[in-house]
């Protein structure tokens, strides 16, 4: 998997077992991610991170967008 950081944006949203974030053209990234507001479920945001295979990323900062 690349090196190199990401910054998604999308609507987070609770799965069955993570948060997961589904973009504008309709990917959904898994969000793996240690604390995370709950207040932003459901919003639209901005997650930073790494990538840790093709449809997941590690999130640093997740954010409002």
């Amino acid at each position: 998997m690349s090196s190199q950081r990401k910054r998604l944006s999308g609507r987070l949203t609770k799965g069955a077992r993570s948060l997961l974030l589904t973009t504008s053209d309709e990917q959904i990234w898994v969000v793996e991610a240690l604390d995370v507001d709950q207040t932003l479920v459901g919003k639209n945001v901005i997650v930073d991170g790494m990538p840790t295979a093709a449809d997941r990323i590690q999130a640093d900062w997740i954010g409002c967008a």
